[in-house]
């Protein structure tokens, strides 16, 4: 396809006078904007071209936005409002009459709201959605959404520790995958299966053949993940300088701008470091990880967790040296909020809990229990 129209509000302030080649040429634009020209960070035009669809009785197209409406929410992390807008979505689908077959807009539908599930632990609820879609498919649905499908429910498997039944999804989801990229996922997730069934020696082999595919493709980000999970499956088998290895090799590469990116792999980073006892590093990795957070900024909240496994290292090894850092970094941290008249919230109250467990290392020598 050429180059997308960029669409702009003025451009649909026009009410229901839209023909019906135009009605047409919007909606395929809009859909293929929405990665490209990036409309999913733009929800008030997406809601207004769902009110034209609406208008206009074109409910196959109105749910359709309703979908993405919902895919924009669940971009932002607010999932409760995605999967409010993806349940309207399949019941705009559900309740009224098209022309064409609508089995795989909602085995498409019902996927990401198993998804949505599954990302608030409410396991159950995402497997009832899996399940509707079984009673859905049919030959009409395409490769993709069934790889989709089938990937999708493997991972909930995982999470609900059905291992046969994950890793029997997660084969069927291979069947259909139909680009490196997405085999290359699909084989990180069956990497995953045998890590979590204590099969490392199987999960290694599969994760160098998702290397391979991400490779062939020249995809960092994914490379990274990989890179990232190997370390880690390093770290649980208790081979640290393996693991340290892995995770170097995901910070020459990952795109430190992504929030995701970095909570995910400054988190395995510093708990390789720690594990080798070397409180300086982490520290300083904590540091970097403060930083990328005040350049990008994301959420506070998503340092308190590698602050407190530094500051609980530190503090059970004695370690002086490291902990007087750790204290003026945590009063750094606490002047920037309350500079910020935050000083009462959660993350602030986490600050001065974990100045709290370092106190006893500057107790005199002789008032400290031994």
């Amino acid at each position: 396809m050429g180059e997308s129209k960029r669409i702009f509000m003025e451009d649909l302030e026009r009410g229901d006078n839209f023909n019906h080649d135009e009605l047409k040429s919007l909606y395929e634009n809009v859909v293929e904007g929405l990665d490209k020209l990036d409309y999913y960070k733009d929800r008030e035009l997406l809601f207004k071209v769902k009110d034209i669809f609406k208008e206009n009785k074109m409910m196959f197209e109105t749910a359709r936005m309703t979908r993405e409406i919902a895919a924009s929410y669940y971009k932002e992390g607010r999932i409760g409002k995605a999967i409010k807008y993806a349940e309207e979505s399949v019941d705009i689908l559900q309740n009224n009459t098209h022309e064409c077959d609508i089995s795989e807009a909602l085995v498409s539908y019902l996927t990401s709201i198993a998804v949505c599930y599954s990302e608030i632990f409410s396991y159950q609820s995402s497997l009832h959605n899996f399940k509707k879609c079984k009673e859905i498919i049919n030959d009409n649905v395409s490769n993709d959404v069934l790889s989709r499908y089938y990937h999708e429910y493997g991972i909930v498997c995982i999470y609900f520790r059905a291992y046969d039944k994950a890793k029997k999804l997660l084969d069927k989801a291979l069947e259909y995958a139909d680009d490196n990229i997405k085999r290359g996922r699909i084989y990180n997730d069956i990497g995953r299966y045998y890590w979590k069934i204590k099969r490392p020696l199987d999960s290694r082999r599969t994760y160098d053949k998702a290397i391979d595919l991400f490779k062939s493709e020249n995809d960092n980000n994914w490379l990274a993940l990989i890179y990232n999970n190997l370390a880690m499956l390093y770290y649980t088998t208790k081979k640290v300088e393996q693991a340290a290895e892995w995770i170097e090799k995901c910070f020459e590469i990952f795109d430190k701008s992504n929030p995701k990116y970095c909570i995910m792999y400054f988190d395995t980073y510093i708990r390789i470091i720690l594990r080798k006892h070397d409180f300086g590093g982490a520290v300083d990795k904590l540091l970097e990880f403060i930083k990328a957070s005040d350049n990008y900024s994301f959420n506070k909240r998503y340092i308190l967790e590698a602050i407190d496994l530094v500051v609980d290292r530190v503090s059970k090894f004695k370690n002086e040296e490291y902990g007087i850092k750790l204290k003026n970094i945590l009063l750094n941290l606490i002047r920037q909020r309350e500079e910020d008249s935050m000083e009462n919230d959660y993350y602030t109250d986490k600050l001065y809990e974990y100045l709290g467990k370092l106190k006893y290392l500057f107790y005199p020598k002789s008032k400290r229990r031994n």
